[in-house]
């Protein structure tokens, strides 16, 4: 079975939409592989088991620069009709910023460790975290070239940039122990977009199109991922 990547790293080996990856190794045995060559934060990294079952609640996490984030009204609707194609493995709850602000009261960390204690608060089972962003390649560096942390980001600067990148990136965690069960990744072109800068209400409502187009080419990699996901736990 190939090795799970890390959400941040998956939009880095892949300029196109790739197939789910699994994990569904035993902690116990990763860790009596080699039991005197691991040190104890990372054994006790290790020792997390897969319990995989369904029916279940499941929550949906949109993270956008790093943060909860909620979908425009259009992404809704797409992860709406998704929530109800995959209805047998359970409930889907919308992780919600409101509760978010009450259990973290410190936003430093890794976001995922937070939605983790978010879904906890909403007693849900598992988290579908998707994260959206873009990267830019221009043809010369500028004082805003680097502001591709945001959707969009600099590419909406008058920076010269001539080609965006859309980046997807979801997991499947277990919210009790935080067992990655799965990643899926997409990429999508958002050079068109880019060359549209706009202000105020333009800006914004690029920003919506280019998450809504980010999304759409994720979702079919989230879609297979989950399907694939109920079989395992059957």
């Amino acid at each position: 079975m190939r090795p799970l990547l890390p959400l941040a790293a998956a939009a880095l080996l892949t300029l196109a939409a790739c197939q789910p990856t699994f994990q569904e190794t035993s902690g116990a045995d990763y860790v009596a592989a080699r039991p005197g060559l691991i040190d104890p934060e990372i054994r006790d990294i290790a020792l997390v088991e897969p319990d995989l079952t369904f029916p279940a609640r499941i929550g949906l996490a949109r993270v956008v620069n790093g943060a909860l984030s909620v979908a425009p009204p259009e992404e809704a609707e797409m992860f709406a009709d998704f929530a109800a194609r995959h209805a047998g493995l359970g409930t889907f709850v919308p992780v919600s910023p409101l509760v978010e602000g009450m259990v973290n009261t410190d936003r430093r960390g890794p976001v995922v460790d937070r939605l983790r204690r978010t879904a906890a608060r909403q007693h849900l089972d598992y988290v579908l975290v998707y994260e959206l962003g873009a990267r830019s390649r221009g043809t010369r560096d500028t004082p805003f070239a680097l502001a591709d942390v945001t959707l969009i980001g600099g590419a909406i600067l008058p920076t010269r940039i001539n080609r965006v990148t859309g980046i997807g990136n979801a997991i499947f965690l277990d919210v009790r122990n935080g067992y990655p069960y799965a990643t899926a990744s997409a990429t999508e072109d958002l050079s068109g977009l880019a060359r549209s800068f706009g202000t105020g209400r333009a800006q914004r409502d690029l920003r919506e199109r280019a998450t809504g187009r980010v999304a759409a080419k994720l979702l079919p990699q989230v879609d297979e991922m989950l399907t694939q996901l109920a079989v395992q736990a059957r």
